[in-house]
């Protein structure tokens, strides 16, 4: 119920000084406070706005001035040293803030506006990462080449990311929980619940993130911890009610605008936010997904009919037929052609860079673990990256540019082509970053449905010749374990 401020009680002293550390503290928490940020909102191609873009808009932004570079730094609780850190700013503006305000008696109106910045900081964070996953996009389901990928190649993150995306119904219902608390955080009435929702799938999340290496623990573990303080001024009442079964009245103060303008500002923000990040959002991942727009999946088609895995039946190099061998590293052993422009294959005895992932928190190839503290006043620059030219969308580059086939995995060499259908001829380019100058130019030709043959120079300038033929397998992680399963070689 609203109230008029001066109903409400006067604060003690201890009740005062709290409020100053925690309203500096969480409203640092709540706004972006990263120099690349603004610079990125500069740089976007609105022209070509996308799901992405918003997305990236809301969801990871946190205080984050120290790195620290080892194992604990990115995935242990080292990596969570910016929140002392904003701690202590919060408890050195407190104290000065105390000794300039002798005569405040309360601070309603500014306890009010600080839930507002913090409410809508978590709920549309919580709407965009439950679009990702509504969408099927944060964990796609595998391809061919992840599912002939031995298992001890794959990062403990990438191992849970493809434990959720082969179970697509249990992805939708996380996606929902994330989305239906942002979205009842939205209304008064129900800001209570949509707390709670979001304290207890945020902490789930954050768990989830430390037990594998997944790098998002902070900014998870954050908007818990916003969820929480959203949730503190009710708790007293809940706690009367439930434990000490005590009739109790919940009491809310809400400001009295006295002139017009003020609320029509106030409606004006409120409701852009709401278009911005609610349905202009929706609206994007609509046409995202019946584009095939997937920001992880390159969305190419590949040569029409050769999705598969192929056994490598003869391989010549320059002109001599190479037998199978495990320490041949340019032997092809197997190969995968993906429903897109992808072709992969394994070789052994080749040691390759290990793509990383593209999250913000996730260490370089180049950051070495020295453990050493790096601070920076302008905030994660290591998320937003290189800000400094406006970002035009190249739909040539789009699906090079996507590595989450390879990422956090190994034994695979990935490649990106581009098909000439009418001099029936690939030209392929690496699609791990740190070989990037490893191209083939192949051509091919398909005497059968199931054999394709290729020859060509490949990265190493050679000749080759290989012959591939599909092996039709049946995967039970998409055929599921009650299916009648067989081989055909």
């Amino acid at each position: 119920m609203s109230q008029p401020a001066y109903e409400f009680n006067e604060w003690t002293n201890t009740q005062k000084l709290a409020f100053r550390v925690a309203f500096i503290f969480f409203g640092l928490f709540a706004i972006p406070l990263d120099l690349g940020f603004y610079q990125y909102l500069w740089t976007i191609d609105y022209s070509h706005l996308t799901y992405r873009e918003i997305n990236e808009s809301i969801a990871f932004f946190n205080p984050q001035f120290i790195n620290i570079f080892s194992e604990g730094g990115f995935f242990g609780y080292e990596s969570y040293v910016n929140w002392p850190f904003v701690l202590l700013i919060a408890i050195t503006g407190a104290a000065i803030w105390t000794s300039l305000d002798k005569k405040s008696k309360e601070y309603n109106n500014l306890y009010y506006w600080v839930r507002v910045l913090v409410t809508y900081r978590v709920a549309y964070a919580a709407i965009a990462w439950g679009y990702k996953k509504l969408f099927i996009m944060q964990m796609p389901a595998g391809n061919e080449g992840l599912y002939n990928t031995e298992f001890i190649d794959f990062f403990a993150k990438r191992l849970y990311w493809e434990a959720i995306g082969v179970a697509t119904k249990y992805e939708f219902f996380l996606g929902f929980a994330e989305f239906i608390g942002g979205f009842l955080l939205l209304f008064r009435k129900t800001r209570g619940i949509g707390a709670a929702i979001t304290f207890v799938v945020f902490g789930n999340i954050a768990i989830a993130n430390h037990a594998y290496d997944i790098g998002e623990h902070v900014p998870s573990a954050g908007l818990a911890l916003l969820s929480l303080f959203l949730m503190w001024y009710d708790l007293p009442a809940i706690w009367n009610l439930i434990v000490n079964q005590v009739n109790t009245r919940v009491v809310h103060y809400y400001p009295v605008f006295k002139q017009k303008w003020q609320n029509y500002i106030r409606l004006a923000i409120k409701w852009s936010g709401n278009f911005v990040y609610v349905i202009l959002f929706f609206a994007l991942e609509v046409y995202g997904y019946t584009h095939n727009d997937f920001y992880k999946l390159p969305n190419t088609p590949g040569l029409p009919g050769s999705k598969g895995y192929y056994n490598v039946t003869e391989f010549k190099l320059n002109g001599k037929v190479v037998p199978y061998s495990p320490l041949d590293p340019k032997r092809w052993q197997d190969a995968a052609f993906e429903e897109w422009s992808s072709l992969s294959f394994k070789v052994y005895n080749r040691p390759q860079q290990i793509e990383m992932f593209a999250a913000g928190s996730y260490p370089r190839n180049d950051e070495v673990y020295d453990g050493k503290w790096y601070f920076d006043w302008r905030g994660d620059i290591r998320r937003f990256g290189n800000t400094s030219k406006k970002k035009k969308y190249d739909s040539e580059k789009r699906d090079l540019n996507i590595t989450w086939e390879l990422s956090g995995l190994g034994g695979r060499q990935y490649y990106h082509y581009k098909a000439d259908t009418v001099n029936h001829v690939l030209h392929l380019i690496n699609k791990n970053k740190a070989n990037r100058d490893q191209a083939q130019e192949l051509h091919y030709s398909r005497p059968t449905k199931d054999r394709i043959i290729l020859w060509g120079t490949n990265e190493f300038k050679d000749s080759i010749y290989v012959v591939l033929d599909r092996a039709h397998l049946q995967y039970p992680l998409k055929k599921g374990r009650h299916a009648n399963l067989s081989y055909t070689p």
